[in-house]
């Protein structure tokens, strides 16, 4: 199962960033004296939810959830490759009316197969949503109160996705923000 991403929000999150650089940026040209008290810092998003406790314990959740749906439907997907191969090499030996059942009937099953691939794929989703929501919620809280202690005026997330090309690994704040984040969901 392939889960799919909602291009509309990463483009709206690409374009809030570009603007958040570009504000970044007029700020360092424009005014000198801000640019000497601008301190940036990034993260990593993946890193965070890879090295953390609690986004590996929700990596594992997601992971036996996967493991639970997949066997339901390596069967149904046997018994459809097969009725395609059979379809392929016996098809020029039956009849019209034969060869036109048995297709009728294959595109039949792969129809009910791809509409119960899609309800996985969508409990998959509300699966990851209910699983990682509070753990991003308590993330963007952690990155919140490290910033302020740190005196920080700007926090990315390091991704290509959202524009930032380049960041030197000294901005990188992944490992402090990890370890607050398990200290903080421990709490709770």
């Amino acid at each position: 199962m392939k889960l799919t991403t909602n291009k509309g929000f990463i483009a709206m999150k690409s374009l809030r960033v570009l603007f958040l650089v570009v504000v970044a940026s007029l700020c360092v040209s424009v005014v000198p004296s801000l640019a000497a008290e601008l301190k940036v810092a990034t993260f990593n998003i993946q890193q965070i939810i890879e090295k953390s406790k609690v986004g590996s314990e929700a990596r594992k959740a997601m992971e036996a959830k996967k493991a639970e749906l997949e066997p339901k439907f390596k069967g149904e997907q046997d018994s459809l490759k097969a009725q395609a191969e059979e379809i392929e090499k016996k098809g020029s030996a039956w009849s019209e009316e034969v060869k036109a059942g048995k297709e009728r009937d294959y595109q039949k099953k792969m129809r009910e197969y791809q509409l119960k691939v899609e309800d996985a794929q969508f409990e998959m989703k509300q699966m990851e949503k209910k699983v990682l929501e509070p753990i991003f919620k308590e993330l963007q809280a952690v990155i919140n109160d490290i910033a302020k202690a740190d005196g920080l005026s700007l926090v990315f997330e390091k991704s290509r996705s959202n524009g930032l090309l380049y960041a030197a690994e000294s901005l990188d704040i992944s490992d402090k923000v990890s370890a607050a984040l398990d200290a903080k969901m421990a709490k709770k």
